[in-house]
């Protein structure tokens, strides 16, 4: 009976490996000289790699289900830019710490150096881990790559630290990664996969000697640990956590900006949920699983194509990086698929509760959440709300440029007398963050800022977003000792 088991263990892997393989062909590389991988993401342009001597360990680490999805969303996208193509190549560079993508890499051969200038790849360790969890992801972002011509798309960094699921970052960095956060929220989901189930799912309760990522006592400072905060990948993302303001509101940096605790009373606004990583994962996530029970594989890999298409679609090498990547997509989106039309329009409507289209939707939620707290049924008021969602629905059919018209620009700036450390990656940076989404715990940081200019901060730009820092200071509600602690570009 256990030889049955493991027979059919076996062939089970070999027929996940086999599909794979067709998908994709995977061409493993090594770099030529050292690359550090230290930083958040690779800045090294063109990196001279050759191909390893033994890929047969690397392509045995591609039998599991999270790199089989891997591979069929990057056929995917390359069959929609490249129709009749054929297999195309995936490279993966091996480097120790490697956990990025990048697009453009020189290869070594008997016959010269020979430049793929367009060429995404990935970065990885050659570890078998990072196969099962950071492949996926990073796919993401050599999807995005093919999609958007060959390139990365240029990105705007307004905040002090690296990305971060739960954090505000800038509008391209949030889209780019938000795409690929989702594919790891759908293989938590849908995957079959005990492994991969238990790292993102609450499967295993352990007291005492347990290991530290899957120990009780420390389950909530251990997901921090990670940075990517993997359980949040997938819990606050199914769920759509981060379409509300973060629940800390006191002066400190990374607590606003890192920790998963929400205030569900308190919509982020249409600024803000275009810069969260976060509020775009939940949306690609819930738009590929939406109906009343789990979609099958086959519809996810429709829906997955025809994100992929919109996607590609809604690209232009001239728009800035400060483009409404998530309202354009689905602009393209109703362009491309017109049958659909009304589906993605409620989705964007109902995960951002309306914030794109109506100025007063942040307090027809807040009304209604606390109401709920309050058990105060009679005052619901869900008649109300639900011929607002009808009323936003008909607008934006009528004319979605309607979602744009609540936007402001993004605007950095920085405190330069007061930094954040994040100490395992050395990373020590002035306070930075956007003056059109920055939340009142991170303006507490400003030296000298009282609570009346915080609150008339926060009054102005929701009366009418900031279009520029000449805008912002002309508003004169900053007294001239506080805006002199701010350097705004």
């Amino acid at each position: 009976m256990r030889r049955t088991v493991l027979t059919l263990c076996l062939l089970c892997l070999l027929a996940l490996f086999a599909r794979a393989q067709s998908q994709v062909n995977p061409v493993f590389l090594e770099p030529v000289a050292k690359i550090d991988t230290s930083g958040a993401e690779i800045e090294l342009k063109m990196p001279l790699v050759r191909r390893v001597a033994d890929a047969s360990r690397y392509t045995a680490w591609l039998g599991n289900e999270s790199a089989e999805r891997a591979l069929r969303v990057y056929r995917a996208a390359y069959d929609i830019v490249h129709p009749g193509g054929g297999t195309p190549d995936y490279y993966i560079v091996l480097a120790p710490g490697g956990n990025h993508a990048n697009v453009g890499f020189k290869l070594e051969t008997p016959g010269g150096v020979v430049e793929h200038a367009a060429e995404p790849y990935i970065l990885l360790d050659a570890d078998q881990d990072r196969f099962d969890i950071t492949l996926l992801h990073e796919t993401g972002h050599m999807a995005t790559a093919l999609m958007f011509g060959g390139r990365q798309l240029d990105t705007h960094p307004m905040a002090s630290i690296p990305h971060s699921t739960a954090a505000l970052s800038d509008r391209a960095t949030a889209f780019l990664e938000g795409y690929a956060i989702h594919l790891e929220t759908l293989q938590a989901h849908i995957g079959a996969d005990p492994w991969m189930r238990q790292r993102y799912r609450h499967g295993q309760v352990l007291f005492g000697s347990a290991n530290y990522h899957a120990s009780e006592y420390y389950r909530e400072a251990s997901d921090l640990t990670s940075y990517s905060q993997t359980v949040a990948r997938y819990t606050e993302v199914r769920d759509n956590h981060f379409a509300f303001e973060t629940a800390f509101q006191e002066p400190d940096y990374l607590r606003v900006q890192l920790e998963k605790a929400r205030d569900f009373s308190q919509l982020r606004d249409a600024n803000q949920l275009l810069q969260s990583e976060g509020f775009y994962a939940s949306f690609f996530f819930l738009l590929a699983v939406r109906g009343e029970s789990v979609p099958s594989e086959e519809i996810v890999a429709r829906r997955e194509t025809e994100t992929l298409k919109a996607m590609r679609g809604m690209f232009d090498p001239a728009k800035s990086p400060n483009s409404p990547w998530l309202l354009d997509f689905v602009c393209e989106f109703i362009k491309q698929f017109p049958e659909q039309k009304t589906i993605v329009v409620d989705a964007l409507n109902d995960l951002s509760h309306g914030v794109f289209v109506d100025p007063e939707a942040a307090a027809l939620w807040r009304d209604h959440y606390l109401a709920a707290l309050r058990l105060d049924v009679a005052h619901l008021n869900r008649k109300g709300i639900d011929a607002a969602r009808q009323r936003w629905r008909e607008q934006v059919l009528a004319d979605p440029r309607i979602l744009y018209s609540r936007l402001g620009a993004e605007i950095p700036c920085t405190v330069p007398g007061t930094h954040v450390k994040l100490v395992a990656m050395e990373s020590d940076e002035p306070v930075k963050f956007d003056v059109n989404t920055v939340q009142p715990g991170i303006l507490r940081l400003i030296p000298g800022i009282t609570q009346v200019e915080i609150s008339t901060w926060l009054a102005e730009r929701a009366r009418k977003p900031f279009t520029g820092a000449d805008d912002f200071r002309a508003r004169g509600f900053l007294r001239p000792a506080t805006l002199g602690a701010l350097h705004l570009e």
